[in-house]
């Protein structure tokens, strides 16, 4: 017998995913050239303000560049640095915020944001990369003083209220 759930039983499913998860930061006055991440103009076409957000890797973003606001746009993140990208364990280990999704780190020409699938990993073995908006704040709580601009831990999806 075939069972079919509502779409709605699905959505407090993903409410506990947990991926391995690579942490990096973006925004104005970064060594790449990039502008204000927490604007209107980023992919999700909104900005947190006050709060922290971030850029995610394709596969959990949902769509590619210029498709749009992807299924992840606005979805909120508990993310927690653990280690280095060498393995060391952070000064401040365990160290969490939460992040607003806003905006999109394509896979193409960005190794750490295209894992092949929500299984895959990137060179540092997770699933999904954030980009942490040091706009809004996010690299800034995350890092801390911990001296890393790359860290390694975890991103459980959490309610944004």
């Amino acid at each position: 017998m075939l069972t079919i759930l509502p779409f709605t039983a699905f959505l407090g499913l993903a409410a506990a995913q947990t991926y391995k998860a690579s942490f990096t930061k973006y925004g104005a006055g970064d060594s790449f050239g990039s502008p204000n991440c927490n604007t209107k103009t980023a992919a999700c076409g909104f900005y947190t303000q006050p709060g922290y957000s971030a850029a995610v890797s394709q596969n959990l973003f949902g769509v590619g560049p210029g498709a749009g606001a992807g299924p992840a746009c606005g979805t909120c993140w508990k993310v927690t640095a653990n280690t280095d990208s060498s393995g060391n364990r952070l000064s401040n280990a365990g160290n969490s915020i939460v992040v607003q999704v806003n905006n999109l780190c394509p896979a193409q020409g960005n190794p750490l944001c295209s894992q092949n699938g929500l299984s895959g990993t990137n060179q540092y073995g997770t699933n999904v990369n954030f980009d942490l908006c040091s706009d809004s704040g996010a690299a800034g709580a995350l890092f801390g003083n911990s001296g890393v601009g790359l860290a390694v831990g975890t991103a459980t999806k959490v309610s944004c209220s």
